[in-house]
């Protein structure tokens, strides 16, 4: 009786759930006079530091959620708001050495469809630095250091291609190049972010 009680109890909530979803999608479509659809995103990147000194490029992850209004078939206004870690590392015989740097990240994305649910994606990106710090490991230990001549906005240039499907998985891959420097270019002169994405999202 109880299992019964709580499956009753779970199918509730997610309807709940689904009904104000479809009322919040609603309002904005009715506000905006486009199609909208929001939903999740996660997934990895590929990052590295121009003039750095490491060789290596940083593997990491992101996460957040986007908005997409659709203006008609073949065009829409896509904005995300990400957390990323991105960076740079290097090895050195025994010694590995990484720099990572946390960042929020708008993508503000033109989507144009090519064909069904295939779209290019291009736009501007503004990034907030929110900390950054340095890693060296050997020989079973590991030293971190605070990185503080961090530049707190970073604005980048985004390309890439994606594809939604019918039933709502968005998969999207993306390249990113950073037009300003992600440190004090005082300090190590020009040093602007690289990074190549691979994300899943679901759209609702």
């Amino acid at each position: 009786m109880k299992k019964v009680l709580f499956v009753l109890l779970a199918m509730a909530l997610l309807g709940g759930t689904v009904q104000a979803q479809s009322d919040f999608k609603s309002k904005v479509e009715s506000a905006t006079g486009t199609k909208f659809y929001f939903g999740p995103k996660f997934g990895f990147n590929i990052t590295s530091i121009s003039n750095s000194g490491y060789d290596k490029s940083k593997f990491s992850f992101l996460a957040g959620g986007f908005a997409e209004f659709r203006f008609n078939r073949e065009f829409s206004f896509l904005a995300e708001l990400l957390y990323a870690r991105q960076g740079d590392a290097d090895k050195h015989k025994d010694t590995k050495y990484r720099v990572r740097v946390n960042y929020l990240n708008i993508p503000l994305m033109a989507k144009y469809y090519v064909w069904q649910g295939l779209s290019v994606n291009f736009g501007p990106q503004i990034g907030f630095a929110l900390n950054a710090r340095s890693v060296t490991k050997n020989d079973g230990s590991t030293v971190k250091v605070k990185v503080r001549n961090l530049n707190t906005l970073d604005f980048g240039f985004g390309l890439g291609v994606s594809y939604d499907f019918d039933w709502g998985l968005v998969v999207s891959t993306r390249y990113n190049l950073g037009l300003t420097n992600v440190f004090d270019k005082d300090d190590v002169g020009n040093n602007k972010s690289r990074s190549f994405q691979l994300t899943a999202g679901w759209r609702f």
